[in-house]
This record gives structure tokens, sequence and C-alpha cells, in this order.
């Protein structure tokens, strides 16, 4: 199982290459524990899917003004050290409208989910989770209609 660890450093964007096609996209990664974010960051790419990691809001919404184009889906920690995820999430819909959301945290968070559904795809993946749940849920939230 994949799950939080005690470190909370806050690490530049890591951009996993691999050969997916351009038209697929990147998948913002939000998330402030440095070997988890990394972790996910490789788990997506054994799966094809190219990630780009912030590791705070700040960074998550400066990353994404530079990427916007590319970025096809964000999936974000509910708890930052600098904004609140849910937060994180209504900024990142007021940019793109309709971006695919999957959120995570290992609190419940159905209230906020059930509020961001009504702005396009949004899913949600409780903490601690297995890494084959990560790309299962990444893949069902981009292959879904927009």
């Amino acid at each position: 199982m994949i799950s939080r660890g005690a470190s909370t450093s806050n690490p530049g964007p890591n951009v996993q290459s691999s050969s997916t096609k351009p038209s697929d996209g990147l998948v913002l990664l939000v998330e402030d524990e440095e070997s988890l974010g990394d972790l996910l960051v490789h788990l997506l790419g054994r799966a094809k899917i190219r990630a780009l990691r912030a590791g705070d809001g700040n960074q998550a919404l400066q990353i994404f003004s530079d990427h916007q184009r590319e970025i096809v889906m964000a999936f974000v920690d509910c708890r930052l050290p600098d904004i609140d995820g849910g937060d994180l999430c209504r900024e990142l819909r007021r940019l793109s409208p309709g971006l695919p959301l999957l959120l995570t945290s290992g609190r419940d968070q159905r209230a906020l989910v059930t509020s961001l559904a009504g702005g396009g795809r949004t899913g949600f993946l409780q903490k601690p989770y297995m890494p084959a749940d990560v790309v299962r849920h990444v893949n069902a939230l981009l292959s879904q209609p927009a």
C-alpha cells in the first residue's frame, strides 16, 4: 500500500517522461510528501502516463499556468501545506472548466468530491491505496467522456 510518510519537503516539479503520445497530455500531480510524489510519478510513468509533480498548491498553480495546454487531469492531495486541496481544485476548474480531478486523502472527502462533481469528471482515492488503484482511477477518469 502507498501512504503518506513523515517527510513534508517542498520539491521542485518532477517531469516523468514516457513513450506516451503528446496528444495524451500530462497529469498534474500535487503531493507535498516528496517520496510519495516521486513514487506516484514513477508508477504513472510505468503505465505510460506522463506527470508533472508539484509539492504544494502555489507550485501547482505555477506549473498549471506554464503547461495548461498539455495538462489533461489533476491528481490532488486534499491536505497541502499552503492551500486547501479543495480550493486548489476549484481554482484549477476556474482556469480550465471541466478539467478531470482525482482527489486523494486519508480522511473522508465525500462532501468535497460531491461539490466538485458538478464541474466535470471527479474521482476520489482514499489513502492508503494500492499502486494498481492509482493507475486504474487515473485511466478511468481520462477515459470517461467529457
